[in-house]
């Protein structure tokens, strides 16, 4: 793996500890919230189940043939009997007939305050099998007004309603037990994703992997394929790096995004790849061509368009495959584009593209001196090139030769180039 994989795999994996911790207590924090309210509730129903069954206990009091005036003289007795031998108990009692009319009720003396600070008309009547209860809290002790309907043999006997006293020891065991269950939830989930880390990790640094030869495979096609055309070109695969670096340069110095880079050095790399189908007798003619050869040669500018339009990453080639030849006074092909209406990409191309053939050694003429090239270029300022770019060139024109000279090797520089806008 080169060191700028390794660093961008190394800042993934920061930010997927980052989002993975920050994933994690979120979601324990939520489960834990979660687990607190399904606790207290199912504890709720225990409670209210338990109270439910001191109340239908009453029924076992009432004769075969009574009612519940029958057992209103001893309500007081079931609630002072219950106190006596339960942690948790009823402390004010009421019972109301088939008709809803309160037929009796008690209170525990200790428990008075309780029976003045509960509103009890604030209930509902459930029916048979069912329970209705509301919590209270009566100078900070929990309390639950509780109402339960009364049968026997299928015979609707009335209603029972209490205010029933929680113990500190049962509150405090129900907090535990809520405080426990929370804690092994949150503690579930920050398992859980201290479990997945190490996968996830795995996986991304498989998918990194993947696409960085992905990414190196789509490069290479677009070196090759430039090479190979500059091959057949009696060229060397040099003129496509060195283009491509001048393009690039003069893009920075116009300010162009980064997007709008990547689009220069692919349209640099294959700015001439439909010559690949352009035979070799006017390919490779040494003399001047018939206008009917011209008329095939250009047609190289149709070829390159369907050649890139068949791969979805080199598409982005076709602003300079399809107009470096056009020319800002209207004169050039194959469309005859002008001014604005040329890609910026291609007008810049058209300038680094002359300069370098102007400057390079070919087998049949002599490199030609900066100097003399930019002279050459300016002649076509407004006509052949765009005033704007050919004045940015000018500009950092001996910055490039001064890094092309440091660098030695060309094909090293614009792989550098093609490292800092091809990233993953």
């Amino acid at each position: 793996m080169t060191n700028g994989a390794a660093a961008t795999l190394h800042g993934y994996r920061r930010q997927l500890t980052l989002r993975l911790a920050v994933a994690g207590v979120l979601a324990s924090v939520l489960a834990g919230i979660a687990a607190f309210f399904i606790e207290t509730e199912r504890l709720d129903d225990t409670l209210v189940t338990l109270a439910a069954l001191e109340a239908r206990g009453l029924v076992a009091t009432i004769p075969e043939t009574g009612g519940l005036n029958d057992i209103t003289p001893s309500l007081g007795e079931f609630l002072e009997s219950h106190a006596a031998t339960s942690r948790d108990f009823f402390v004010v009692a009421e019972l109301y007939g088939p008709d809803r009319t309160i037929v009796g009720e008690a209170a525990l003396p200790a428990f008075s305050f309780v029976e003045a600070s509960v509103d009890r008309s604030d209930h509902q009547f459930p029916a048979a099998g069912s329970t209705w209860y509301k919590k209270a809290f009566v100078d900070g002790r929990p309390f639950l007004q509780v109402m339960v309907p009364l049968t026997r043999n299928g015979r609707d006997l009335g209603w029972f309603e209490g205010v029933y006293r929680l113990a500190p020891e049962s509150v405090d065991a129900i907090r535990a037990d809520i405080a426990r269950i929370t804690a092994l939830v949150v503690g579930a989930v920050l398992l859980t994703a201290l479990a997945l880390h190490p996968v996830m990790a795995s996986l991304q640094k498989n998918v990194l992997a993947t696409a960085h030869d992905l990414l190196r495979a789509n490069i290479d096609t677009l070196q090759v394929l430039g090479g190979a055309i500059a091959k057949r070109d009696s060229d060397t695969s040099a003129h496509n790096f060195r283009v491509t670096i001048y393009a690039v340069r003069i893009g920075e110095a116009m300010g162009l995004d980064d997007g709008a880079i990547r689009r220069v050095i692919k349209g640099s790399f294959l700015h001439d790849v439909g010559k690949i189908a352009i035979r070799d007798s006017i390919l490779l003619k040494p003399g001047k061509l018939t206008a009917e050869e011209f008329a095939e040669m250009r047609t190289h500018v149709a070829h390159g368009l369907d050649i890139i339009a068949a791969n979805t990453w080199l598409r982005d080639a076709r602003e300079i495959v399809g107009g470096h030849h056009e020319k800002v006074d209207g004169t050039g092909y194959p469309l005859g584009l002008a001014g604005d209406d040329i890609p910026l990409a291609a007008r810049i191309f058209a300038v680094a593209d002359v300069f370098d053939a102007l400057t390079s050694q070919r087998p049949y003429k002599a490199a030609m001196p900066d100097e003399e090239a930019l002279t050459i270029l300016e002649e076509g300022r407004g006509k052949h090139f765009d005033t704007a770019v050919l004045d940015a060139f000018g500009g950092i024109l001996a910055d490039i030769r001064a890094e092309l000279s440091s660098a030695g090797d060309v094909e090293m520089l614009a792989d550098r180039i093609l490292a800092r806008y091809f990233t993953v």
